[in-house]
């Protein structure tokens, strides 16, 4: 009986595997080999270091915390508004910061067209780097998404870091991250 169940076996085994071959040819061999290029390049998430600056929009406008971001990946240059809850004390001299801000891609001023909107969330801290809190240093934490135009669908992260010693050359952020999208 044993002898049978195996015998069995065997024979199902190899029914199952007698319409396999080791053909190594593509699935999609019906398209061509640039097109099957493009085809991996979409599946991937393609992912985009950026530096840059950001620098207070001169002259100021009231009641608007307006920055002129500069970066060496245009999908992120462009003027970036700024809201920001109050600041939390952590301790003595370190402060909580947290808000949100959009950015316009391609803007040059504030109110100017764009080319496409990043809506972004962001934390960090601010360290007084003297006892009368003349200097500071501030890093922050953005995530972004992109919700208009040339940046719809891609994401962001931000890290912008100012270290004012009380100079106004100082008082800009020096900025880095990475973009994430399918382009």
């Amino acid at each position: 009986m044993k002898r049978l169940i195996l015998m069995f076996l065997v024979f199902g085994v190899a029914i199952m595997f007698s319409g396999c071959s080791k053909d190594n040819s593509s699935l999609s061999s019906d398209l061509s080999q640039s097109d099957q290029e493009t085809t991996s390049l979409k599946a991937a998430k393609v992912h985009t270091h950026f530096t840059g600056t950001s620098t207070p929009i001169d002259p100021p406008i009231p009641d608007v915390n307006a920055w002129y971001d500069e970066a060496d990946d245009p999908r992120v240059t462009g003027v970036s508004i700024w809201v920001s809850e109050p600041m939390v004390p952590i301790d003595e001299i370190t402060f909580r910061l947290l808000g949100t801000a959009d950015l316009f891609m391609g803007a040059e001023e504030y109110g100017g067209e764009d080319d496409g909107k990043w809506e972004m969330t962001w934390k960090g801290t601010m360290t007084l780097t003297s006892p009368d809190g003349s200097t500071f240093r501030i890093v922050v934490h953005a995530v972004g998404e992109g919700t208009e135009g040339d940046v719809e669908g891609l994401t962001a992260k931000w890290k912008y870091t100012m270290d004012f010693d009380g100079t106004p050359e100082t008082f800009k952020y020096v900025s880095k991250g990475k973009i994430t999208g399918d382009r």
